[in-house]
């Protein structure tokens, strides 16, 4: 039994360097996609693709494959790459998503998976990419109700998009208040270390178009709330009353007064603002966040500020 003690501890001692060092790969990929390095990024994880052979290890390397040919393929889509270049990479990015989900189930993997399918239907548009809309809602459904984590905040973006760009009923199942609902979910989880100006401009755009004043905010949140409280079975449902979750007297973090002291597009502007700011405190900015500003600037003139 000693003996056996010792062989585990030796197996031990050998493989802590090299999960250490697993990890510290890991973080300098993420960093070179932080930084915007994403072909330097793609070339580090497909030769560290090559060198392993632990399923949790390459599942890991897989969903960040899926996440960097993503953001390589809006690259591409905005230096002006043909469609069929565009629907070829999110395809890809959607079987790295589903080799890193079959090798080890994770949420991001999922999230990813559900974003490549996303843009796919983007550039398809609404009406051609119908049949997507039910993939990508129950992807980020089960990271939700059946992995527990409430936190991915791009996975939430991804459905408060499908639900604001979906047609409503008889033909789809697209809804204002629910993309708005999932939008402000959204944005109260981009994770501390992370900028993501595009959360806050598609939550303005939004409650833009929506247009509220704030006394009809004042009574359809309440409403709201108490849709939420009755959700409560369904964790992934009842985010679609999210923007009723703490009350009409909610101050966000962004504003200085509460949701029913300010009308929809009071709240927008202070959203592009709060994002201008940040984006200016932060030290790095991608080739992304900077088209972000860019279009904040310009909404901001659009709508007279």
């Amino acid at each position: 039994m000693k003996k056996i003690s010792m062989i585990v501890l030796a197996v031990l001692l050998i493989a802590s360097p090299l999960f250490a060092d697993f990890n510290a790969r890991l973080n300098e990929m993420d960093t070179l996609f932080i930084n915007d390095k994403l072909d330097e990024c793609r070339d580090m994880i497909d030769d560290a693709i090559e060198k392993t052979n632990d399923p949790v290890e390459l599942s890991e390397l897989y969903w960040r494959l899926s996440r960097v040919i993503l953001s390589i393929a809006d690259e591409l889509e905005v230096l002006g790459a043909q469609e069929d270049e565009l629907y070829s990479l999110f395809e890809e990015g959607e079987m790295y998503a589903d080799k890193s989900i079959e090798l080890h189930e994770n949420a991001p993997a999922y999230v990813y998976k559900a974003s490549n399918i996303g843009r796919w239907g983007e550039l398809k548009g609404p009406l051609n990419a119908l049949s997507k809309a039910d993939p990508i809602r129950e992807t980020i459904r089960y990271v939700v109700n059946d992995l527990g984590d409430m936190d991915q905040t791009i996975g939430w973006y991804v459905i408060g998009q499908l639900y604001y760009l979906l047609p409503g009923w008889p033909i789809s199942y697209g809804n204002q208040d629910i993309a708005i609902s999932v939008a402000r979910k959204a944005v109260d989880t981009i994770p501390k270390k992370m900028l993501y100006p595009g959360h806050f401009k598609a939550l303005a755009v939004m409650l833009w178009d929506r247009n509220w004043s704030s006394s009809k905010r004042n009574s359809k949140i309440k409403s709201i709330e108490r849709s939420w409280k009755k959700e409560s079975d369904d964790p992934f449902e009842q985010t679609y009353y999210y923007e009723g979750s703490q009350g009409v007297k909610h101050v966000p973090f962004y504003s200085s007064v509460a949701l029913n002291k300010m009308s929809d597009r009071q709240e927008a502007v202070l959203l592009l603002n709060y994002a201008l700011a940040k984006y200016e405190a932060w030290p790095i900015h991608t080739r992304g966040d900077k088209r972000n500003k860019a279009e904040i600037d310009n909404l901001l003139k659009e709508w007279g500020f």
